[in-house]
């Protein structure tokens, strides 16, 4: 800070500072940003939650998409809570489930879904009785899934590797 210098956290805490002690500020960017919508919002921390709500204000003209099955960045703060709570915060919020699949094979997407249900009771589909079970809509062959484990990365990446190799040769 003595230097000037700032990173991600300071540049979200720094913003929620001046919007909470500046008020002309914050209508300022809340006039201007009058519809807002956040992607990935399960890997939201605290501050970014609380800089959402203050740029929404009681308009609250939002648009989350989140998956709490897919959050990744606890180490970053993140905070599962922030979509395990947003109706709460935002009572008139419609929610919509979104379960087709474009990407993976039902078979894939089944496999996935006995996986992650270990996380239960903490997962949405677990606490609000949330149906997030996958529905495929590709035409992908329901190949069987097998499970590799592999000593070192390069292992992995040997086979990875010898496997597109075996594939290009075959035309697939």
């Amino acid at each position: 800070a003595r230097k000037g210098f700032v990173d991600f956290a300071d540049q979200v805490g720094l913003t929620l500072k001046l919007f909470q002690t500046n008020p002309k500020i914050l209508k300022r960017f809340k006039d201007k940003y009058k519809y807002i919508l956040v992607d990935e919002f399960q890997d939201t921390n605290f501050a970014q939650f609380e800089l959402l709500k203050l740029l929404a204000g009681k308009r609250a003209n939002l648009t989350v998409v989140g998956d709490d099955d897919q959050s990744i960045y606890k180490f970053r703060w993140a905070a599962i809570s922030n979509i395990l709570t947003f109706k709460k915060t935002y009572k008139r919020a419609k929610q919509i489930v979104l379960i087709k699949n474009y990407r993976s094979s039902q078979i894939i997407l089944d496999t996935s879904h006995r996986l992650i249900k270990h996380n239960n009771p903490e997962r949405l589909e677990a606490r609000y009785k949330i149906n997030k079970k996958l529905k495929s809509a590709t035409r992908l062959k329901n190949k069987k899934v097998e499970h590799k484990h592999f000593d070192r990365i390069m292992s992995e990446a040997d086979w990875v590797a010898q496997t597109i190799k075996q594939k290009c040769d075959a035309g697939e």
